[in-house]
């Protein structure tokens, strides 16, 4: 930021900030009370009923405040709040070394909030309709099927050996059982409405998971070399460790269909910081994605497995954003792919209350 010249008036700069379509507002840490209240930011908080005192602010932007000292960082940390029927965005700042003031930005992103909503709702409509055409086919296919086996077996029930009526019996089961897998992940679609986030500990979270891959493969007689590789300030993260799990097994179960025919199965999960964020990368060298379907496999019913639902992915990518995490696939066609999730760090204050109730649990 290029500052005022010694030059330039107070009052001048006074005015600019009084009068700019910013809300800003600057508190004393010290004195704990409010210094500097431009009229936007009055505005602001007359419109979603909010007083500028020091003991009403100060708690919307506590815990800001504590991860920027925390992490030391120079940038600037926004929030989001909902007052009623109004988002309001708080941006932090330390605007002296010895950290007495800070400035708080304040602004009513309302409408962006209910643009972006309005977007969103054109997206889930245009899903919706994918969902209803995939649900017609995927159980219009397995009902036709066992209507026509059921058809048969009426008209030829004297007619036919126990052998052959064991073998459409089998066929309308093979049906059913479609359906029912079906049906089973429409229901894990809605289990995790509301995921209850916390602090996990990845690298046991990480080390578990290696287990069940192990046992896996050796039930499936398929030999996998597995690299686990966690960095030590990743090892804790915010996230609902069902979800996440249920999120994991998925892609690992894909990559264990994946490295099928591969005679050196190789598995790398690795954990990295990456600012506020751990990045949890799963590598398999299986037998890759075609670049023009690699943009597909995220759609409802998308799949390239013979009796897959194609849910999957679209269910992980579901549960992974409202944990406020994220999911990217890349991938080279017959030589790999990796499985990128975005998962936020648990701040220290976090790691150390989880690690007292721990121990307390012991």
């Amino acid at each position: 930021m290029v500052p005022f010249p010694s030059s330039c008036p107070a009052d001048i700069c006074s005015q600019i900030l009084e009068h700019i379509q910013l809300g800003i507002v600057v508190l004393d840490l010290q004195e704990k009370e409010v210094c500097f209240c431009n009229q936007s930011a009055m505005g602001i908080f007359k419109q979603i009923h909010q007083p500028i005192g020091y003991d009403a602010l100060y708690p919307i932007i506590e815990k800001q405040l504590i991860a920027f000292l925390e992490i030391g960082s120079k940038e600037e940390i926004r929030s989001t709040h909902i007052h009623g029927d109004r988002f309001t965005e708080y941006t932090v700042n330390i605007i002296d070394p010895k950290g007495q003031f800070i400035s708080i930005m304040v602004q009513d992103i309302t409408d962006q909030k209910r643009l972006g909503s309005i977007a969103e709702s054109a997206v889930n409509m245009n899903n919706v309709g994918t969902i209803f055409s995939g649900i017609r086919h995927e159980i219009g296919n397995p009902l036709n099927s066992i209507k026509m086996a059921i058809t048969v077996l009426q008209k030829n029930i004297n007619k036919y050996s126990p052998e052959e009526i064991e073998i459409y019996f089998k066929r309308i089961f093979e049906d059913i059982a479609r359906i029912e897998q079906l049906l089973k992940s429409f229901k894990n679609f809605n289990m995790y409405e509301q995921p209850k986030t916390e602090v996990m500990d990845l690298s046991d979270f990480i080390m578990h998971n290696t287990q069940l891959i192990t046992a896996y493969s050796s039930v499936k007689d398929k030999l996998i070399g597995i690299s686990v590789d966690v960095d030590p300030d990743s090892e804790y993260v915010i996230a609902d460790r069902r979800a996440l799990q249920q999120v994991t097994m998925n892609i690992l179960a894909n990559a264990m269909d994946a490295m099928m025919d591969n005679k050196e199965a190789r598995l790398l999960i690795a954990a990295k910081n990456k600012g506020s964020n751990t990045v949890l990368k799963i590598r398999d060298n299986g037998c890759g994605i075609p670049e023009e379907t690699l943009y597909d496999v995220f759609k409802p019913f998308y799949t390239t497995k013979g009796k897959g639902t194609g849910l999957g992915l679209a269910l992980s990518k579901k549960m992974l954003a409202q944990m406020n995490c994220a999911i990217d696939i890349e991938s080279t066609l017959g030589k790999s792919t990796t499985v990128t999730i975005t998962i936020p760090k648990a701040r220290q204050y976090e790691i150390e209350a989880y690690k007292t109730q721990l121990a307390e649990t012991k």
